[in-house]
């Protein structure tokens, strides 16, 4: 069992789900409307306890569906009273097992190896593991995805977006960099572990294909109404891709440190410093009148970074201390547009 969302009528409402195989696909099965609150069907008797509504337990009985008593309190825990949560907390690391203990079934053995869509591999590998460049993700054993198998197209979507609420925003961009395998259009050494630093217009026009492809992608939509135009749980990848700077201001510090680290010896140690520069000074190092400076959207000055970082970084010949300073002026810029 899973729980499930959707706006019905402006409304954010809630909904028990649960994967069912049907002939040879995993399809999403309504088990019960929880309506917008699903802390309705919590129940505290007094003291620091709580229990899920008989009326929960008796429409899942009622359509044969094996009661997970377990389960049921982790689908209810998001909802339940914040100061039952802190007291009853320490006492919820239940010791049920890791779900990638033993081997695979050969069941999960075919599912992962023939169901299981390369996309939903990749950004589990991502939110995992943080890997940007997927070339070898075809080394990494079955057995890493079991917590996939199974599932439905509803319920491994719902799944992803709450692993991706881990997600810093300065990563958005890079998730969606990652899992869309965009790294196979590049040649460029830097696309493995710097995407920003890649051709701005020859990755929005990846991603828009990309992501159109996905949309029409039968494999991937088996087992769920094909959209008509694009589905819902890509828009927000849409959103991610282009509402967020590819490469902020951590990510670019790590590149540099590694950069530096690789190039000690002939740059010495060089640390990155908040930029104390006019309006005027910033104009010049970014190559843009003021006014159009200081107006520019966060995605406008990234842009217009990246640009000028293929032409100045020190792997590709420029000056280190001008790509150094060209950073800096880039991180007060975006800073000042929080």
């Amino acid at each position: 069992m899973y729980l499930a969302q959707r706006i019905v009528q402006g409304r954010r409402c809630f909904f028990i789900r649960r994967s069912q195989l049907q002939g040879n696909v995993y399809v999403a099965r309504e088990l019960m409307d929880l309506g917008t609150d699903p802390g309705a069907f919590i129940v505290y008797p007094g003291g620091r306890s709580f229990y899920i509504h008989e009326q929960v337990e008796d429409c899942l009985s009622k359509q044969n569906v094996p009661l997970d008593y377990d389960r049921l309190e982790d689908l209810f825990w998001p909802f339940v009273h914040p100061d039952i949560k802190r007291s009853m907390g320490c006492f919820r690391s239940r010791n049920t097992g890791s779900p990638a203990q033993g081997r695979l079934t050969d069941e999960e053995e075919d599912f992962i190896s023939n169901h299981l869509h390369p996309v939903d591999r990749r950004r589990y590998n991502y939110l995992r593991t943080g890997e940007i460049d997927q070339a070898t993700q075809g080394n990494i054993p079955l057995k890493f995805y079991r917590p996939l198998a199974f599932k439905s197209r509803d319920e491994l979507e719902h799944k992803f977006m709450d692993m991706e609420f881990s997600l810093e925003e300065h990563e958005f961009s890079v998730y969606v960099y990652s899992f869309l395998h965009s790294r196979r259009f590049f040649s460029e050494m830097i696309a493995g572990k710097m995407p920003q630093g890649l051709d701005s217009k020859k990755l929005d026009r990846l991603f828009m294909d990309e992501l159109c492809d996905l949309n029409r992608d039968d494999l991937f939509w088996k087992g769920a109404e094909k959209p008509d135009g694009l589905h819902a749980c890509l828009v927000r990848y849409a959103i991610m891709f282009f509402d967020y700077p590819l490469g902020s201001e951590s990510f670019m510090q790590d590149h540099l440190r590694d950069f530096f680290a690789r190039n000690r010896q002939r740059f010495g140690r060089v640390k990155l410093k908040k930029a104390d520069v006019s309006p005027g000074e910033a104009s010049r190092i970014m190559g843009v009148p003021g006014k159009i400076l200081y107006a520019m959207s966060k995605r406008e000055l990234t842009k217009v970074y990246r640009s000028l970082a293929m032409k100045m970084h020190p792997d590709k010949g420029g000056d280190h201390e001008a790509f150094i300073r060209l950073t800096e002026v880039y991180r007060m810029l975006l800073a000042k547009k929080d």
